[in-house]
């Protein structure tokens, strides 16, 4: 059966999953809405941890970036969460038209009420995106995904990293022989089937991070063919990062940036020839796509850009920094105060000083490191000064 949903374009979707948008239009523009407290956020990803249990996520990856994280058990309530996406949506200028639900050291699909959050999001009429494994995935939710009132550009992107059941466990260090990787090739095939009864304009991806486990030409073809039967509409393949508290890839899973770039050179012709017009396949190397910048480019745009809520309640500058241990980078505690108030909770004469004599040294401290969006939006604004003399 033939899974595939009718969705955004195909010719686009690849630029959109190779970091080829423009975050900021214009950077003038956007320094001048900072300062007249006038920006509105890109997109505002939620984090939202579950409420029972000790463990955050039910993995342990070894190249998790949040796997540092620690269960502090400060928790936003159900009410809160409803509350507060209400507040995104009804904030300045129309408020904030993107939500993504994802996971620093956790899983969107962990949580308890994740359904009602993202009904909230349709309601609201905002485009919401989903950074996910899908391991578990309610009937409820599949009809969510494929409801009437999703708007374009909305997305599901499940974290695959494995074309078979036995490297699946190896790649998310799964003591078990338990055939976890079929059971979310078949959560995947329930949600494209969905999405494809219901005619929406949903995207359905699948991520794949090279390792020393699974570069096999092999399982790599092995990935796409089962993927692809499942009805997505890309898979990426590329490399994780180094995660926060190591210093470096050497003597893990993770490929170095040697490795990585060895890696890359002998499947790109293979994983190329994997790609169709229903299922556009791609490879990056994001490091040599970056020109080898740093782990963290300064200075940093993410809490105008890409603040988010981690599990612990409180509002963070991004997503790679919403964990109880950037505490000291937090913009608040959402339990006791609202996002707007949080968001726009700076002296405008003073922000860039700020940013320059606190931030960058406590991001120093902290060991927070950039994702690839960021790097994108932070290159853009080094770049700027650079070239305006500032």
């Amino acid at each position: 059966m033939n899974l595939h949903s009718t969705l955004m374009p195909n010719n686009s979707i690849a630029d959109r999953y190779s970091y080829q948008v423009d975050y900021i239009e214009d950077m003038t523009d956007f320094m001048e809405s900072v300062a007249s407290k006038s920006v509105i956020p890109h997109q505002v990803e939620i984090q939202p941890g579950r409420l029972s249990g000790k463990n955050l996520c039910w993995m342990t990856c070894a190249y998790c970036y949040g796997g540092s994280s620690q269960n502090t058990t400060e928790k936003l309530s159900p009410e809160r969460y409803i509350d507060l996406m209400n507040q995104l949506a009804s904030g300045p200028n129309g408020g904030i038209k993107k939500v993504v639900f994802a996971g620093y050291a956790t899983d969107p699909l962990n949580y308890e009420y994740i359904d009602d959050l993202v009904e909230c999001a349709l309601k609201n009429g905002q485009i919401n995106g989903f950074n996910t494994k899908a391991l578990r995935v309610s009937d409820r939710l599949v009809k969510l995904l494929a409801d009437k009132n999703t708007v374009e550009k909305c997305y599901f992107n499940v974290s695959v990293d494995a074309g078979s059941a036995k490297i699946y466990n190896d790649v998310h260090s799964i003591n078990s022989k338990k055939d976890i990787y079929h059971k979310i090739l078949e959560n995947i095939s329930r949600i494209t089937s969905a999405i494809k009864l219901s005619g929406v304009k949903r995207d359905v991806s699948a991520s794949y991070l090279i390792t020393h486990q699974n570069n096999s030409p092999a399982e790599i073809e092995a990935a796409v063919r089962d993927i692809s039967d499942a009805g997505v509409n890309l898979i990426r393949f590329t490399f994780p990062q180094v995660p926060r508290g190591m210093t470096s890839a050497e003597g893990s899973s993770i490929p170095t940036k040697t490795e990585a770039g060895a890696y890359h050179n002998k499947l790109a012709p293979l994983i190329e020839s994997l790609d169709s017009a229903e299922t556009r396949v791609i490879i990056l190397n994001t490091d040599a796509k970056f020109d080898n910048v740093p782990r963290r480019v300064l200075p940093c745009l993410a809490r105008f850009v890409f603040p988010t809520i981690g599990y612990d309640g409180y509002m963070y500058h991004c997503s790679q920094s919403a964990a109880p241990h950037f505490r000291e980078l937090s913009l608040g505690n959402l339990q006791k105060i609202d996002f707007w108030d949080a968001y726009y909770n700076y002296d405008t004469e003073k922000i860039w000083l700020e940013m320059e004599k606190f931030t960058y040294k406590t991001m120093e401290k902290l060991d927070c490191r950039c994702d690839r969006k960021e790097q994108c939006v932070n290159t853009l604004f080094k770049n700027h000064l650079t070239e305006n003399g500032k």
